[in-house]
């Protein structure tokens, strides 16, 4: 489920915005690293299991800058990930490693400081013979500016390219991608949508949650809503009741009836929930 927002790249943040792309090299074949000022990036290869090859987009940043998750917050540019002309790939599978909200001058943003990686599952079409990776990323890089920046990088996926630092880092990065959360870990008691103050907003119970100080509830709708940072209004044992502020972006205001998608960060451990609100 993905959340549209009505947001171009120009409006980042309201910040400044420079852009930057990828140079074609000499002989315009794209290479497996792409560096900026602002941002480098590379494709991994943590080799193959269960005839599915463990890949990644690594990202870094200069120190205190920011990359936006898939639902961005306030004004910030979800990456776009196109593996069209890869070869001898079937799918690909995109994970996203839990996000931080980051509130600032600008607003609220969710997303990722300094560096991220995000695993990718390769599945071949003829697992007998090696396949090449090919991707085109737009992503968004802010600080007191915002550089939205378009790479295109390409590694042949085989035994060749296998490194150890990428299966470190990929192991590190998979184990902090969200999981269906399960009743003997976290039970959501209810989940419906409340009125306050004349505005709508959801109300969300949690039985299970080790830390409900630092718990962030990150909501995706399939409307042009976007979620506030969510308020903790009563707690009892490892039981906790948290109170969302709505921002409506379309002319649906009343999200009562529709689904969303919850990403639960309890503490370091992400947890999603699917459901429908009262």
């Amino acid at each position: 489920m993905k959340t549209v927002r009505n947001i171009t790249v120009t409006t980042l943040l309201g910040a400044a915005v420079v852009s930057v792309s990828a140079p074609a090299n000499a002989a315009d074949t794209p290479a497996r690293e792409f560096s900026s000022p602002y941002t480098s990036l590379r494709l991994m290869n943590a080799g193959k299991q269960s005839g599915v090859w463990h890949s990644g987009v690594y990202i870094t940043m200069q120190k205190g800058w920011k990359t936006y998750w898939r639902v961005p917050g306030d004004g910030g540019v979800p990456p776009s990930f196109d593996w069209s002309e890869s070869e001898n790939v079937a799918a690909t599978t995109v994970m996203m490693p839990l996000p931080h909200r980051f509130t600032d001058e600008n607003g609220e943003g969710i997303g990722y400081k300094t560096e991220v990686v995000f695993p990718v599952d390769v599945k071949p079409q003829d697992p007998s013979r090696p396949a090449r990776l090919d991707l085109k990323i737009f992503y968004a890089v802010c600080n007191d500016i915002c550089v939205p920046v378009q790479a295109q990088v390409q590694v042949n996926i085989d035994a060749s390219t296998v490194s150890t630092s990428d299966q470190f880092r990929l192991r590190v990065a998979r184990a902090t991608v969200p999981v269906e959360a399960d009743a003997d870990r976290l039970a959501i008691t209810s989940l419906k949508q409340v009125d306050v103050e004349g505005k709508f907003a959801l109300e969300v119970s949690l039985k299970g949650i080790r830390s409900p100080e630092d718990t962030d509830i990150f909501v995706e709708a399939a409307d042009n809503s976007y979620f506030r940072k969510p308020e903790l209004v009563s707690q009892s044992g490892d039981t906790g009741t948290w109170r969302i502020a709505v921002d409506s972006y379309g002319e649906t205001v009343s999200l009562a009836g529709k689904p969303v998608r919850l990403t639960i960060a309890d503490g370091d451990t992400g947890l999603v929930h699917e459901g429908v609100l009262q």
